[in-house]
């Protein structure tokens, strides 16, 4: 008998619990949510385009000055606006997309569900006016996202619940039938924004906030590959539910990678050698090695199997998240696959990211890689970003390393992914 690769015992293993994890992707609360998030699309594309002209126009861009298309620059400003009002506010657009695929799976009122959403969201979200009389909207960013599927889902399951047990108002059957469902809306409505209502404002709870407090004691450890490793398995763990992994764990250790760049710019200064300076993490959390592996694993070769496929939607997707991807703005393939609560594409997403990291932190700790002493901006291309920040064009190594590594780790489970997206279009 034939000795099986690791290959095809990956694929017999991927194999085993695609059933269970089909059956649990077409749950009503799980479809609804991927479907949700796909809805967005468009505005996360949209956002993720002017962040990029904000990079190519930015004199922040490497260690120069002068940015890559100064003719950019006067309107960097109005460009990061944009992205603050698009990307910047995805929470805030699910909670009226997600409420609304899911009224379609329940068949109630979408309309009235959508709007229901959106207002159970802000209300879970806001707990009163700042000192000038406005609202902190930080929520309604990604990092906000947890709370808006659970007000979206727990809103329409309420709007459900009522209809189904007749606790509604009921109007004579010559009102007309938006009139009547506007009626027999009010009861659900009630509940929901009271119940939102008193968690934020009479309770004074910060739902997002709270998930911020409880990742607060992954803070610890040092700089080592260990370290490395767990942090980009949880960031990709939170990534993968749909939670902004970077701005909820990864920005708590920017003071960490400040002090240890800062520790090899003065070694730098000093006479050491960029391959020999101390701390291989830094910049964690702003730059370096982690945004050299990261998203080179976990994205990039999705974007290459998007494209070699045969698949229309994931061909054309593949081509207009090319551009972002190629920044590491990663939104519209996360979201707009979606990776996120793909049962299919989970797994493979955390598990891409968090070896190749391994590799990479072995691989920049050796003598033959230079270590990061200048701080680059986040979304500037790895192939870029591993030279301008360690002065070594041999960096580029980790992410060409890093791309491979996903794309073995991938494809058995995108293999599954794209039957199951082709059962679906036989079914229908």
């Amino acid at each position: 008998m034939k000795k099986k690769s690791i290959m095809d015992r990956f694929t017999d293993f991927a194999l085993k619990i695609s059933e269970p994890l089909g059956k649990f992707a077409n749950t009503d609360a799980i479809f609804s949510i991927v479907s949700g998030l796909t809805v967005v699309m468009p505005i996360i594309m949209i956002g993720s385009i002017f962040l990029i002209f904000y990079v190519l126009g930015s004199p922040d861009v490497g260690t120069s000055g002068k940015a890559l298309l100064p003719f950019l620059s006067p309107w960097t400003a109005n460009f990061v606006w944009l992205n603050n009002v698009t990307l910047g506010m995805m929470a805030l657009y699910c909670s009226v997309a997600i409420p609304y695929t899911f009224a379609e799976r329940k068949k109630v009122s979408t309309k009235s569900a959508a709007l229901m959403g959106i207002a159970t969201f802000i209300l879970f979200t806001i707990g009163g006016l700042d000192s000038d009389g406005g609202i902190l909207i930080n929520s309604f960013s990604a990092s906000g996202l947890f709370a808006c599927i659970i007000t979206s889902l727990l809103s329409v399951t309420i709007l459900k619940w009522c209809i189904d047990h007749n606790i509604t108002i009921k109007m004579p059957s010559s009102v007309p039938p938006n009139v009547g469902m506007a009626f027999a809306s009010l009861i659900p409505y009630a509940i929901s924004f009271t119940v939102a209502w008193f968690i934020r404002s009479i309770l004074n709870f910060d739902f997002v906030a709270f998930l911020n407090s409880v990742l607060e004691p992954v803070i610890s450890g040092s700089d080592s590959i260990w370290t490395a490793m767990l942090l980009s398995f949880l960031v990709l763990l939170l990534w993968s539910i749909g939670l902004h992994g970077d701005n909820m764990l990864l920005s708590l250790f920017t003071p960490f990678g400040l002090m240890w760049i800062n520790q090899n710019a003065e070694a730098l200064s000093q006479g050491i050698p960029a391959n020999e300076l101390p701390q291989v993490s830094a910049g964690l959390g702003q730059t370096g090695l982690l945004r050299l592996s990261i998203w080179t694993s976990a994205v990039w070769p999705l974007n290459f199997l998007m494209i070699i496929s045969k698949n229309k939607f994931l061909k054309n997707l593949g081509w207009t998240t090319f551009g972002p991807g190629l920044f590491t703005i990663v939104e519209p393939v996360v979201y707009g696959l979606p990776i996120a609560l793909n049962p299919f594409l989970m797994i493979p997403f955390v598990l891409s990211g968090t070896i190749a990291t391994g590799i990479g932190y072995l691989l920049m700790a050796s003598p033959f890689l230079g270590k990061f002493y200048a701080l680059v901006p986040w979304a500037t291309p790895p192939f870029l970003l591993g030279p301008l920040g360690t002065g070594d064009w041999k960096t580029i190594v980790i992410p060409v390393m890093a791309f491979f590594v996903g794309l073995v780790i991938y494809l058995p489970f995108w293999r599954l992914y794209v039957k199951s997206l082709e059962e679906v279009v036989d079914a229908g």
